[in-house]
């Protein structure tokens, strides 16, 4: 194939060879089958027989069974025995489960999805999607055999790339089974429906149904993917043909360890990007720094690397001997195996010996491959290679990598011209025209089927469906014709001829039932790259990259159709016998909607041929397409000079075709121990001359679905890097680790002996102490039962919330939430560790970082937090499940770079199994030989601020735990208050202080609230809320409105609020430690008495005063002056057996004014005669066992004849049950024990039955607070005074006794 007009002959060349190996395998042609070699004539994509076979048939039976043994032991005999095991072990993983399942249903067709299976019924086809991937089935269907609502969104069912199998719903499988794949996922208007839909692509088109109204059913297996193994049995079949140097490693297991045909050939490299630093350069300029580590590297530049590297070459470079080593067989030997224990740096390894590859050769001479079994692998070391500059392209559109996102070949597309593809793109418009010559020959063929309308009697005839005298009959001799009966009937001789009997087809739109339980999410942890289709198969470069296959939908469905009370077809006599008339008319009426359905039926099965022929044509069309995608790939890469490719494992056999057609030479597989055999061993492709594998056999292996592949003898988890390492190939380990403190690499030693410290690790600075743990390990053993969830997966509640509580102690010590990961064995303690931090951890941001041990390979973090979760108390039974795997086992005590905790339960792991203990037992030997094993069931925390060790033993333990210990915490907070609280982990600023505010506000009152809130006060002068405003006259109102403009004209009253009313939220005191400054060292216990002070009291007090002298004709003190006199009243409140009030007369006290000025606060010096107030439950805020009053009193106070007493604020009074007697104070308290009835002013919230008396003034020096009651300040709410509206009717009810008063 030419590209431009004057092509060099070497570039035909070239192009031509890659449009070939890209066709051979796009249209791969299966070759005859010979004896022996049958496996590699067998089809891509299996039949009914493979998933339904006849099990009493001895030969079909024979076919299943005939499944090789995995001898990986010993080296294989043939290549040919060495391919067929692989491919036969691929196979059976793909469909066995699947078989097994359509056996289960056909044994017992009313069964309910199970943990195997999952069953679709009402399924109904509602037409085709035809796409560049060739032609799409769109189903409809019930979930109704799954009892439980689905979360499409995250569920694994129908994912793309599932083997299904669909069978009809009145066969059942007994005969018919028609397998398909998934290939389109659609959430939004697909299984977001009511009934859901799906596409599907048939693996036969034979199988393809047209009939909308067969009702068929659809099975699906919750185990087995096919998709991961789909690509890579095709890539087998390749290999067989192919000769490649690795046959000898891989087959026979040579160990010669020969170097690379291209390193024998150019035996020199570039090797100077080894050199990272120069010993003592902090003793020396910069320039000498640069004239130095230009001396050393200069004679790197060709170096000769077969040999291996000088000596002196460690002093220079960051890498260690060993990795040292294993940079040097990558760069060299044909078949290179790097073993990297945990921490050791193979990523880095293998970025170094990439970059002397490059560096080595002509830019975008040779491309090389990397791939790993995870996305997160690939992309990992891709973009390690992105920063060191090299051209990448990374195959795969579902990274979620913003980074490598830009990196994607649809990207690249995009951004690249490639020179002298003109033939390609003619190639391409070829194509897709015919593609939609095809589409609309599909589309013809639907609609002579199922028109919008009614068949046409031509298209009956043309089909031989009716003889010409049957259409002649049906010809109009009228040009005109009946009107319909409906609006939407459709018109013409066949709609005339049935008349009534034409009916209108109802859709089975059957709603899915309402279920109430949710299933949950599958228990398998794969990768989400294996769960997608690629669309970079076959796009064009105007598509969106948005993961929606699109393409034009062909709807079937019949609109129109004829009435069939008695459902007769076809073979009934009655219809054969109505057929036979040659006059359509006398075919009876009631008869005609039956005969109309037959013909429906008759000419949907002529023509389904003909739609299964139309249908190849499309399928041929996207081969085509897909060939010409791939093949200006190549030209795209190459104009580039891309330099790297990266893929997962799975990639390397979808993508074969393209990656075959860059003749790649070398192919380097990251975490190669966690990928099947199967998959690197069919990516051998034809110009390959050098395997590098780098991973650890020792930490996951290879996944597989079914239990019985994975075991003895088939053996499906042994890997090639295990089966090779085992063989004794020459191999390098590396031996010193980067990652974990020594004390945690100490626990690994047992499982790598070799295995040393990095001095990094060494470093306090690099990896200091987790905070609030003196221990950097330990082991929390218990004996706490398992429970099984909903999905039979493991969880313990108990050690679920040890590890929450936990993982909040961390935080409150101010470990960063990124830096905790939570490990587990089973998704069911996945899930109960995040629903009990969400439901119990409110006030922390979500905690995410919990994962199960095969999800989080290769990953690491600062904390470790180990949940083992099996357990059955301390006797047993004793079972061990996933955990005695010791792959997964090395994996989960690997992780922890400062600190590892473990919680479990050690007697299980020690009884349930001899791989168990084999596995467990070491590392229990380990935390007690370093003394951090728990066997009494305590954990040792270990408060920062006063070095206190707390044991915790149960997850009620850590209730009184604020993340320090038992003390109280010493310091002073910012206010100058004493903090007070049990040792604690927040901050001082940001508590808020408790102690009582106190500070004087404008109003002329101390804060009622505590310091560090809002100060507050609930005065009038505070609030700006006055009681006239609601219950004065309007009268009174301008009256008093005319008293308040004169006093304003002449100044304003000192000592009150000095003229300013400051609405709450307005004054610039108000927020959190604000308003007046305080002493660091003023007394707490003083001026307590705020908390029994009653603001609207005083207020309601003051009012009634002005208002008495207003109605008295007393004028009132000028605003100027301060001798201001209020007489206050009080009305005796006592309570009834039913809890009424009864408010009694009001008595006021006559003033006799004098003002005592000081501290911008007023005291009065008044006259009081009489106060009646209640005597039960009196509480006066002192305490009860104390009978002395605080009262200053000048001299002869204690007289009944005394003038005057000086009440100032903060002073109590106590109040004693029993007979009347003098206190020191000269205060007479009258009381009648047997018939004294709680009163009080009411409140607007709730009545109080204790309440507190205070009077305003500065509290004497000589009290001491034994308690302040800022503690309780919500007790000290202030009561109401009575409306006015309330006080006449309360009056009526009663007055207060004489015995029930106090008398001053």
């Amino acid at each position: 194939m030419a590209d431009s007009d004057n092509p060099d002959g070497s570039e035909v060349a070239d192009s031509q060879h890659e449009f070939n190996i890209i066709k051979h395998h796009v249209n791969f042609e299966l070759p005859p089958s010979k004896p022996g070699q049958a496996w590699q004539s067998y089809p891509e994509l299996p039949s009914g027989q493979d998933l339904n076979p006849d099990w009493d048939d001895p030969q079909q039976l024979e076919e299943i069974r005939r499944l090789l043994p995995n001898t990986w032991q010993k080296p294989w005999e043939d290549k040919n025995t060495y391919l067929e095991t692989h491919y036969r072990l691929q196979r059976e993983e793909a469909i066995t489960m699947l078989r097994y399942s359509i056996k289960k249903f056909k044994e017992n067709p009313t069964m309910m999805d199970d943990q195997e299976t999952c069953i679709y019924t009402r399924v109904f086809v509602k037409g085709y999607l035809m796409t560049r991937l060739g032609p799409m089935c769109q189903v409809q269907f019930s979930t109704e055999k799954s009892g439980k609502k689905i979360r499409w969104t995250q569920t694994r069912r129908l994912t793309v790339g599932t083997l299904v199998a669909i069978s009809t719903a009145s066969d059942c499988f007994k005969t018919i089974c028609m397998p398909a794949i998934i290939s389109d996922h659609r959430i939004r208007d697909g299984l977001d429906q009511n009934p859901p839909t799906i596409h599907f692509q048939w693996t036969n088109l034979e199988d393809a149904v047209m009939d909308p109204n067969q009702e068929l059913v659809m099975i699906e297996t919750r185990f087995g993917y096919f998709e991961a193994v789909r690509h890579s049995m095709v890539g087998l079949q390749h290999v067989a043909n192919t000769e490649t140097p690795l046959d000898k490693y891989l087959v026979g297991a040579d160990k010669s360890d020969l170097p690379a045909k291209y390193v024998q050939e150019s035996p020199r490299m570039d090797i100077r990007s080894l050199v990272h630093h120069v010993p003592d350069s902090s003793s020396m300029t910069a320039s000498e720094v640069s004239v130095k580590m230009a001396e050393v590297s200069e004679p790197l530049r060709g170096y000769p690397v077969i040999d291996g590297f000088d000596g002196q070459l460690s002093k220079y470079t960051n890498l260690d001997n060993s990795q040292l080593s294993a940079v040097h067989r990558i760069l060299t030997k044909e078949l290179a195996i790097v073993q990297g224990p945990p921490g050791t740096g193979k990523t880095f390894t293998s970025v170094q010996a990439l970059q002397i590859l490059l560096e080595s050769q002509e830019r975008g001479s040779n491309v090389i491959i990397v791939a790993a079994q995870t996305n997160h692998a690939v992309d990992q070391i891709l973009i390690q290679l992105i920063n060191l500059g090299f051209e990448v392209v990374r195959l795969g559109g579902r990274t979620q990598n913003e980074v490598i996102k830009k990196y994607s070949m649809y990207n690249l597309r995009r951004r690249a011209v490639p020179p002298r593809t003109h033939r390609a793109d003619r190639d391409f418009r070829t194509f897709e025209s015919a593609r939609k010559k095809n589409i609309a020959m599909v589309e013809k063929a639907i609609g002579d089927v199922f028109p919008n309308e009614l068949i046409t009697p031509d298209t009956l005839r043309s089909s031989g469906i009716i003889t010409e005298r049957q259409l002649q009959s049906l010809q109009p001799e009228q040009t005109w014709s009946s009107a319909p009966l409906l609006p939407d009937q459709p018109i013409g001789p066949l709609a005339e001829w049935m008349g009534n009997q034409l009916v209108k087809v109802k859709l089975p739109d059957e709603e899915e039932p309402d279920f109430e339980g949710v299933e949950d999410i599958d228990s398998l942890d794969l990768d989400a790259e294996d769960y997608d289709l690629e669309l970079d198969d076959c796009i064009v470069d105007e598509d969106e990259n948005c993961g929606r296959i699109e393409g034009k939908f062909l709807p079937i469905r019949h609109l129109w159709t004829g009435m069939n009370p008695q459902h007769l077809t076809g073979d009934d006599l009655v219809i054969r016998r109505e057929l036979q008339k040659s006059d359509l008319w006398d075919i009876d009426t009631k008869y005609r909607g039956a005969v109309y359905q037959h013909w429906q039926k008759t000419l949907l099965a002529l023509h389904r041929q003909h739609f299964h022929h139309i249908l190849a044509d499309n399928v041929r069309i996207s081969k085509n397409l897909k060939i010409n995608r791939w093949y200006k790939d190549t030209k795209c890469i190459k104009s580039r000079q891309i330099e790297i490719i990266g893929c997962t494992t799975t990639g390397l056999c979808k993508y074969r075709g393209l990656l075959a057609a860059l003749r790649p030479r070398t192919l380097l597989i990251e975490e190669a121990a966690e990928t099947r055999e199967a998959n690197i061993l069919s990516a051998l492709y034809g110009s390959l001359q050098q395997l590098i594998l780098v991973g650890d056999h020792q930490q996951l292996a290879p996944h597989c679905d079914t239990p019985s592949l994975g075991d003895e003898p088939y053996f499906m988890r042994v890997s090639m890097f295990e089966r090779l390492v085992n063989l004794q190939m020459p191999f390098t380990v590396l031996n010193m680790q980067r990652r974990m403190i020594s004390s945690l690499r100490e626990i690994l030693n047992p499982y790598y002996p070799s295995l040393q410290d990095h001095p990094v690790v060494t470093k306090g600075e690099v990896r200091p102490p987790v905070p609030g743990m003196a221990l950097p390990s330990f082991f929390f053993h218990h004996t706490w039962t398992e429970g099984l969830d909903e999905n039979l997966s493991r969880y313990n509640i108990l050690e679920a919330e040890m590890i929450v509580q936990f993982i909040d102690y961390l935080l409150m010590n101010g470990v960063p939430p990124d830096q905790i990961t939570v490990l587990t064995f089973y998704r069911g303690q996945k899930k109960k560790i995040l629903t009990l931090f969400k439901n119990k951890m409110k006030h922390w941001a979500p905690f995410t970082n919990v994962f199960t041990v095969d999800s989080y390979q290769g990953e690491e973090n600062d904390v470790v937090i180990l949940s083992l979760v099996r357990s059955n108390g301390p006797h047993g039974p004793h079972q061990a499940g996933f955990l005695q795997d010791e792959n997964r086992g090395v994996v989960s005590i690997s992780r922890a770079r400062r600190g590892f905790y473990i919680f479990g339960n050690m007697i299980n792991l020690a009884f349930a199994s001899t791989a168990s203990w084999n596995m467990w037992g070491k590392v229990q030997q380990v935390f007690e030989r370093q003394g951090r094993f728990g066997g009494d069931s305590r954990l040792p925390i270990t408060c920062q601020n006063h070095g206190k060790t707390t044991w915790i033993s149960h997850p009620e333990d850590w209730v009184n735990c604020h993340g320090g210990c038992d003390q109280k915490c010493p310091d002073k907070l910012g206010c100058g208050h004493l903090c007070g609280r049990q040792c604690h982990w927040v901050t001082h600023d940001k508590l808020i202080c408790r102690q009582p505010c106190e500070r004087p506000l404008a109003c002329g009152h101390r804060c009622q609230q505590v310091c560090g809130e809002s100060c507050l006060c609930t005065c009038a002068e505070f609030t700006g809320a006055y009681s006239h405003d609601e219950f004065l006259e309007d009268d009174a109102i301008l009256q008093d409105q005319r008293r308040m403009g004169a006093a304003g004209s002449k100044g304003i009253r000192r000592g009150l609020s000095r003229g300013i009313r400051h609405p709450r939220g307005s004054r610039p005191e108000v927020g959190y430690n604000s308003g007046a400054s305080r002493n660091s060292g003023q007394s707490i216990g003083h001026n307590a008495s705020w908390t029994t002070f009653d603001a609207r009291l005083d207020d309601e007090q003051r009012f009634n005063a002005r208002k008495q002298g207003d109605q008295t004709g007393t004028s009132s003190a000028p605003p100027n002056e301060v001798g201001l006199a209020i007489q206050d009243t009080y009305r005796p409140v006592t309570l009834n057996d039913h809890g009424l009030r009864n408010v009694g007369q009001g008595v006021t006290a006559e003033p006799t004014t004098s003002i005592v000025e000081g501290n911008d606060l007023l005291s009065f010096d008044d006259d009081v005669e009489t106060l009646g107030l209640t005597t039960r439950s009196l509480s006066l805020g002192c305490d009860p066992t104390d009978a002395e009053v605080f009262v200053e009193k000048p001299d002869g106070a204690g007289d009944r004849g005394t003038p005057r007493n000086e009440i100032q604020r903060g002073q109590c009074t106590q109040a004693i049950s029993g007979n009347s007697q003098p206190n020191d104070a000269g205060i007479t308290i009258t009381t009648s024990s047997s018939q004294a009835e709680p009163i009080g002013y009411t409140s607007p919230r709730q009545y109080r039955p204790r309440r507190q008396l205070s009077m305003s003034g500065p509290s004497p020096t000589a009290r001491k607070a034994d308690k302040p009651e800022w503690e309780s300040a919500s007790l000290a709410d202030t009561g109401s005074v009575v409306d006015e509206d309330d006080e006449g009717t309360l009056e009526d009810r009663g007055n207060v006794k004489q015995d029930d008063l106090i008398l001053f």
